[in-house]
């Protein structure tokens, strides 16, 4: 699923719902950020990228994808909490 990445940004190889997911988790942090009249760092682009297909990232947007799915499992749908908690292990075994 992903590249070792050895200095340089891992690459994920996400499914569709994989993709939905990790969105979903980024669009959350987005929106608390916003209500909190805080920029979201690295969140907003993140989202963008996803939407674009992209999946490399580098070691401060792991963190932020982290943080994230670990918020988002807080309140997740119950459809998304195992995918969610999968991609959630999956980036900290690459920080």
């Amino acid at each position: 699923m992903t590249t070792p990445t050895h200095n340089r940004p891992a690459s994920f190889d996400l499914s569709r719902e994989e993709a939905w997911v990790l969105h979903a988790a980024l669009t959350s942090t987005v929106d608390r950020a916003l209500d909190a009249d805080e920029t979201p760092r690295y969140a907003r682009s993140l989202v963008l990228r996803i939407e674009a297909g992209e999946t490399a990232f580098d070691a401060p947007e792991l963190r932020v994808l982290a943080d994230a799915l670990a918020t988002y499992l807080e309140d997740a749908p119950e459809r998304d909490e195992a995918i969610a908690a999968r991609l959630l292990e999956l980036v900290r075994t690459e920080l």
